[in-house]
């Protein structure tokens, strides 16, 4: 809250009002509200009475005309004589008159200032209170404790946690202990209660932080009819509580956030023509939905980035103005089978991964980069022999994995970890590992971290450490089930969410790993869903 803000009565009437209905039954806390609230109103008929003696009147809303406007509209008299004053055209008796109103009117000036800051002060100290009674009887919550607020604010740090999404819905894990802090759960209507979330393809498969706010995209395979939450959903990332939702009728995409924005795309497909995506443009703040517009494309992903969304769609890349889908440039692929990743832009410019898919043998991909601004291509790999799941950046190089069969196992797989100059594109190194790399590495002080499934007898899955200059292996850690998400770097540690979707002799869940820098194991979570969306705030 602003400075200025203290001073408005609206506002402290409000907070006061909010406090005092924290709680029904008096106590220490309650007793002490009610005396600062009389004396904070003593001290506003003070004020007002200081008012009527500047001649400004009993209006003291400062938030509708704020006191020093209205001092200098009213004071106009003071202002004439002192300019008079100054230029000689009053007598000694004249001058010595209006020096005395001056300085009475400087005194009561200064009164009003004196009381604004008192009030001011009880606010700060009303608020103070406040936040120690949440404290008490609030959710359990981070050592990082924060205000929790009632309206997502986009401004703030993110409250330090390890958010996972799936399909039971959103838990939130301490960095640095793996203990769970608080839990959404998806709410499905009242028909399907007692039926698990992934029997009905219901889950949160993606996750964006901002400020004080999660926002979440719960989708499902599912009727709209069967499924209560399809769509976006706000909540507040300090305890889980929802800031708002919206249900999204159409199958979901994806969702990209920026400007104070929220963008959700989805796809309907049509027997005759090709499919139509809708991108529907929601306030962060409220959850409003302002407008939406079409476009003849399947949208694969969205990635926001000054003040324009990208797309990686069946055409190829587009880049487009978010308020009403302006084609600004694009990059058409005439390839009949083809997935581009999602796309990564870094200091102007847009790179991504094209997969191209070969009825007559096994798939290729290359790495490409464009000018975010004009769409020119700037450079490309060679072929890659594998299929791209996604790719990662730093100042130096792109790094990337790819999956390929075995020849003689169908379970087993082969991959590859490669580093291309991000100015160029020349290959840096290449690094054979076990098992395909479904995810994309991550990054960070000089290692590379990658993600590994199904080795040499099918289940060598395993979190991987490589030199980011030279390749080179650093450590390397076995992971339980196999499917991993894109690692993260935070806090220090390596953070991995390993997943068994398909294993039918194996339960179904998720263990989450957090791992030091030098390959030592912090902790470990296990949950008993399918994670599909992993974030760390620091």
């Amino acid at each position: 809250m602003a400075d200025k803000e203290y001073f408005n009565p609206g506002i402290v009437d409000e907070q006061i009002d909010a406090l005092l209905q924290t709680g029904s039954h008096p106590n220490e806390e309650t007793r002490t509200v009610h005396d600062l609230q009389g004396l904070y109103r003593s001290d506003l008929r003070s004020l007002e009475r200081v008012w009527e003696r500047l001649d400004l009147g009993t209006d003291t809303g400062f938030g509708k005309n704020p006191w020093t406007k209205r001092i200098s509209q009213n004071n106009k008299p003071l202002e004439s004589e002192r300019f008079r004053y100054m230029q000689g055209q009053h007598t000694q008796q004249h001058k010595a008159r209006s020096s005395s109103t001056f300085t009475r009117r400087l005194g009561l000036i200064a009164a009003v200032l004196f009381m604004a800051l008192l009030v001011g002060s009880l606010v700060a100290l009303l608020n103070a209170t406040h936040g120690q009674h949440n404290s008490h009887n609030g959710p359990a919550t981070s050592r990082h404790t924060q205000v929790v607020t009632n309206a997502p604010n986009l401004q703030v740090k993110t409250p330090s946690g390890v958010y996972v999404g799936g399909d039971g819905g959103v838990t939130k894990i301490d960095p640095q202990t793996g203990n769970v802090i608080w839990g959404y759960s998806i709410t499905l209507n009242k028909t399907l209660k007692g039926t698990p979330p992934s029997m009905l393809g219901a889950g949160v498969n993606r996750i964006i932080l901002s400020g004080n706010t999660l926002f979440a995209l719960v989708v499902s395979s599912a009727s709209q009819s069967t499924e209560a939450q399809q769509g976006v959903i706000a909540l507040n990332a300090q305890d889980g509580s929802v800031f708002w939702h919206k249900n999204v009728d159409q199958g979901l995409r994806d969702i990209a956030l920026g400007d104070g924005q929220v963008y959700v795309s989805t796809i309907t497909y049509s027997a005759k023509d090709s499919p139509t995506s809708d991108i529907h443009i929601f306030n962060a703040s409220t959850g409003v939905e302002k407008r939406s517009y079409s476009l003849q494309m399947d949208i694969n992903s969205m990635t926001w980035n000054a003040s324009k969304l990208y797309l990686g769609t069946n055409h190829g890349l587009y880049a487009i103005k978010p308020a009403d889908g302006t084609v600004l440039w694009s990059q058409p692929v005439s390839h009949e089978q083809f997935y581009v990743t999602r796309l990564h832009i870094v200091n102007g410019v847009v790179y991504t991964s094209f997969d191209y898919t070969n009825e007559a043998g096994p798939s290729h991909s290359n790495i490409e980069a464009f000018d975010a601004l004009s769409g020119k291509p700037l450079w490309h790999t060679e072929d890659i022999p594998g299929q791209v799941f996604d790719i990662a950046l730093d100042e130096k190089a792109v790094y990337l994995g790819i999956l390929r069969h075995s020849p003689d196992k169908l379970n087993v797989f082969r991959g590859t970890v490669y580093s291309y100059d991000i100015k160029n594109g020349q290959p840096n190194w290449s690094t054979p590992v076990d098992g395909a790399v479904q995810s994309a590495p991550v990054v960070a002080d000089g290692v590379v971290y990658v993600p590994t499934y199904g080795g040499r007898d099918g289940n060598g899955h395993t979190t991987t450490a490589l030199d980011a200059s030279t390749g080179s292996q650093k450590w390397q850690k076995p992971v339980t089930l196999g499917i991993m998400l894109n690692p993260v770097a935070a806090n220090g540690m390596i953070y991995v969410a390993d997943c068994n979707s398909f294993d039918s002799k194996s339960p179904l869940g998720t263990k989450v790993y957090a791992y030091k820098a030098d390959g030592t194991l912090a902790w470990q979570f296990s949950i008993a869903h399918s994670v599909l969306a992993l974030e760390v705030a620091e």
